[in-house]
């Protein structure tokens, strides 16, 4: 089983600039990584010193999985910010409740993976079910 690594922006700039002045092939050896990862930060190079110069992530913008209901999901966090400033005590039981109720197609989720959603959903949202009073 092959494991992935991510690497930083700035490190695939300093292969790309290897890979100038020996080639791909002589890069992906030296610096220990698959040629095929150097040949694809080669080609994409311009998006890359593009994103050097924005932020110093370890993806190009659009990456990651898509959001399956990104309507439902504001819905959901505008029904966990109410309550919170309302004072009403979350947990978990309400807020899988209450994605039932505005959201028909979760039905055919269970608890467990409605559950595991609601954990990846907060945090994405920078939230932990512990931080609501």
């Amino acid at each position: 089983m092959k494991f992935r690594k991510k690497y930083s922006i700035k490190f695939k700039l300093k292969c790309i600039d290897l890979a100038n002045i020996v080639g791909i092939y002589k890069t992906s050896i030296i610096i220990g990584v698959d040629k095929k990862s150097v040949r694809n930060w080669y080609f994409k190079r311009e998006q890359l010193k593009n994103i050097v110069k924005q932020n110093s992530t370890y993806r190009l913008p659009g990456g990651g999985c898509k959001l399956k209901y990104p309507n439902k999901e504001k819905e959901i966090m505008f029904f966990i910010l109410k309550c919170n400033e309302i004072g009403i005590i979350l947990n978990m039981k309400l807020i899988i409740e209450e994605c039932y109720r505005m959201c028909p197609e979760m039905k055919n989720y269970s608890y467990i993976l409605l559950r595991k959603w609601i954990y990846r959903f907060l945090k994405r949202n920078n939230y932990h079910i512990n931080n609501f009073k």
